[in-house]
């Protein structure tokens, strides 16, 4: 597990964002043997969903599996990888008249999710700090104002514009799910399951990272940093001229 100094990395990014909760990372699980060698696992007998599992981590520390029989329903274990996509998986039966009036349009939902290949029976969420997993997608849980710093600190030296989406219920999809299959950051405003059975407050927004990607986004809070963009942003008084508060260069331009 020796990869990446998840404590140095974490340490970082509480000095230079202030974070309020536990950075975790996600691991999808092949084989039974592969689950059981991960030390000090959590592996509950109740139904624990995807987003339950993560906020274990994030508010208690865990190290956690969600196997296919701990989920509730083939939607949610179809997302993450422990189900068949099959005809009644795309039938948008599950959500019409829950989040939609009209059956096609929950066709159009369940078709618009990104979904990870089904070949899993576990998801396994741990606190980077553990030790306990190589993680395939960190996740932060965060304000807007941390989101937006630690997406500008991504872009700092390989500038890429980035786009986000929003299927509605399910932005586990959006988020984890995203950065999982494309390798990009994901973003994504937690979903009512997310707050109703993740207990996601409601101030709070979902980032996710490849390893890779979130040292590289840690590298660009330090560099920022020592340009003067920090966090938390200092804010001027809305009376105020703006004119001290800006590099002298920005009024030639």
């Amino acid at each position: 597990m020796g990869t990446y100094d998840w404590k140095e990395i974490t340490d970082k990014l509480n000095r230079y964002l202030h974070l309020m909760q536990t950075p975790v990372g996600m691991k999808w699980i092949v084989s039974e043997e592969e689950l059981s060698a991960i030390p000090k696992l959590r592996i509950h007998q109740k139904r624990f969903s995807p987003c339950t599992i993560v906020s274990q981590a994030v508010q208690f520390g865990w190290t956690v599996a969600c196997k296919a029989e701990n989920i509730h329903a083939d939607y949610c274990r179809g997302i993450h990888g422990m189900a068949p996509l099959d005809e009644k998986w795309y039938s948008g039966e599950m959500f019409q008249g829950v989040w939609f009036d009209d059956i096609e349009m929950s066709k159009a939902h369940n078709r618009a999710l990104e979904c990870v290949p089904n070949q899993y029976i576990a998801l396994v969420v741990s606190p980077l700090t553990a030790g306990r997993i190589e993680p395939e997608v960190c996740v932060l849980y965060t304000s807007s104002a941390q989101a937006f710093m630690l997406f500008a600190a991504w872009q700092r030296k390989a500038y890429e514009k980035l786009q986000f989406t929003f299927v509605g219920e399910s932005t586990c999809a959006d988020s984890w799910v995203h950065t999982r299959n494309t390798g990009k950051p994901g973003f994504a405003i937690p979903s009512f399951a997310d707050r109703k059975f993740g207990g996601v407050g409601e101030w709070e927004v979902r980032v996710t990272f490849t390893p890779e990607d979130l040292v590289r986004a840690v590298d660009g809070l330090e560099a920022m940093f020592r340009s003067g963009l920090r966090y938390p942003i200092g804010s001027y008084s809305l009376t105020t001229d703006i004119i001290q508060g800006l590099p002298p260069h920005y009024m030639n331009y």
